[in-house]
């Protein structure tokens, strides 16, 4: 019987021996595909960024920028006459509903003010994916204003902030006129044709 203990002890030493190196195992499995950081992180870099008008900060977050990301972030801001771009209430969320292998998405909504000649406020939001372990902003035009939905990066030209009688302001997508084309007065001397009314600012500065 005695014989037997020290096997049985080294039987139990081996066994303890191979759980924690399974468990270690697992453990820096675990590390090694764990996704880097936090949907809010990512869409907070990417929007403190474009508070500073850091665009090349902006596209480290972005999965696969546009070659025109630059132009048209530069378009926005020269063409609203923004001389301040606030970015508040940022808010993450995971996608309720997603589909068997869709890769994990979150949304982030937030609050963005244009200070400016004519103030304009309004809500914006962002996709936010994993991937290759590493959170990204799926980008489209939506991501400077939600109304650019089925408007290509391309087609963002020209944006004015137009003040309105009430003392509201709009915010206009605008882009060049063919020679000869009747296209109203209202930009007539700037040879600019309206293509979109984005969205209404219910009152200057306050988000709408």
């Amino acid at each position: 019987m005695s014989a037997c203990l020290p096997r049985r002890r080294r039987a139990g030493t081996a066994i303890a021996v191979a759980l924690a190196a399974v468990l270690g195992l697992g453990t820096a499995v675990h590390l090694s595909v764990r996704t880097e950081g936090s949907p809010r992180q990512t869409a907070s870099a990417f929007l403190t960024a474009w508070q500073r008008g850091d665009l090349p900060a902006m596209k480290a977050q972005v999965l696969e920028p546009p070659r025109d990301f630059d132009r048209v972030y530069d378009a926005f801001t020269r063409g609203s006459q923004a001389r301040k771009i606030t970015v508040r209430d940022i808010r993450v969320r995971p996608e309720a509903d997603r589909d068997f292998g869709q890769a994990a998405t979150y949304h982030a909504t937030f609050s963005v003010t244009l200070d400016g000649p004519v103030p304009y406020s309004y809500d914006g939001s962002l996709e936010i994916i994993d991937f290759d372990r590493a959170w990204r902003i799926h980008w489209d035009p939506t991501a400077i204003h939600p109304d650019l939905q089925g408007i290509g990066s391309g087609e963002v030209r020209q944006i004015r902030v137009v003040p309105q009688a009430d003392g509201s302001s709009r915010l206009v997508l605008l882009e060049t006129r063919a020679k000869g084309e009747q296209a109203g007065s209202l930009f007539a001397d700037e040879g600019l044709k309206l293509v979109a009314i984005l969205a209404d600012s219910a009152q200057p500065g306050a988000t709408g």
